[in-house]
């Protein structure tokens, strides 16, 4: 994104000084003001968010480009006062399956202190963050953030939401669940995926690649992208032996600009049946994809 920066023309007290300081003026700048471009590359890819040649979504998806889509290159996500983007800009997301603490020990549910939850938030940008409450992990507890607004550039910052949810066991994604923390940018988890964070739902995630997205995805499109989620070994958490995944269909496309869930149903060679929940992908450390939410609750 190019900024545009505003310099003031100082006033003079002889026209022809006046006269001379505009020559310099066309003649370039010597106070600084040049633009400085962005790094390129250096963002972390996490790993479950990279996927290999094989399991490309589309032939007319581009590849990922293996530094990991930040999402910089779209508008920045303003939010509005319950937590949505604007029209055009996109939630950002990055779904933490890996907490660092103990889960063995004590009763009840775990609690990340405000210092742990920042230090999650800002440590693929390498930046710093602040969270303003410790976040106890039962799914639909928040906890307010300030941190980086992006891989490329952390400074400004900008408000985040924690959001306690559950993944597969990464061991034995049939045997149960663990937590895991969804930072997402704005003040609140938009309404139209508030879904995601319901007891009965663990997410995993996948990326697809940068341009991934970039159009609205159709019912179809989306229910192929999220079959290959469902069966990567890629996957944030790999669900391929949760069941044995066969086909998925989805209910409506799926607008990458518009942060909420699309129902799909995902069946298994054994005729069983799941209910699914797919949002955008927009992750701010990795690459462009989904993120995909599975009803514990088998039908059928």
């Amino acid at each position: 994104m190019t900024t545009s920066i505003a310099r003031r023309t100082r006033s003079t007290l002889a026209l022809v000084a006046g006269a001379a300081l505009l020559g310099l003026a066309a003649c370039g700048t010597d106070g600084g003001d040049e633009a400085t471009a962005p790094p390129a590359g250096g963002s972390e890819v996490s790993d479950g968010g990279e996927q290999d040649q094989q399991d490309q979504p589309m032939d007319d998806q581009a590849p990922s480009d293996g530094g990991g889509a930040t999402g910089d290159g779209e508008e920045e996500a303003t939010q509005d006062e319950g937590g949505t983007a604007a029209s055009g800009e996109r939630t950002r997301i990055m779904l933490v399956t890996d907490l660092g603490i103990d889960d063995t020990s004590g009763d009840g549910p775990l609690t990340l202190q405000n210092e742990e939850l920042a230090e999650l938030l800002a440590a693929p940008f390498e930046a710093t963050a602040e969270c303003a409450d410790e976040l106890v992990l039962e799914p639909g507890n928040t906890a307010g953030c300030v941190g980086p607004a992006g891989i490329e550039k952390p400074e400004p910052t900008q408000e985040w939401v924690a959001n306690a949810v559950r993944v597969p066991q990464a061991d034995d994604p049939a045997g149960g669940n663990q937590d895991a923390v969804l930072f997402s940018t704005g003040t609140a988890l938009p309404e139209g995926a508030d879904d995601l964070l319901d007891e009965d739902i663990t997410l995993t995630g996948l990326g697809f690649g940068s341009a991934f997205g970039m159009e609205p995805l159709s019912a179809e499109q989306l229910a192929e992208s999220t079959l290959q989620t469902l069966t990567s070994e890629h996957a944030y958490i790999p669900v391929g032996e949760m069941a044995e995944w066969s086909e998925v269909t989805c209910e409506d496309s799926l607008d990458f600009t518009q942060f909420e869930t699309v129902d799909c149903e995902a069946t298994t060679t054994d005729g069983e049946s799941w209910d699914l929940s797919v949002a955008p992908g927009s992750y701010v450390n990795n690459d462009q994809g989904l993120l995909v939410g599975i009803e514990s609750q088998r039908n059928g």
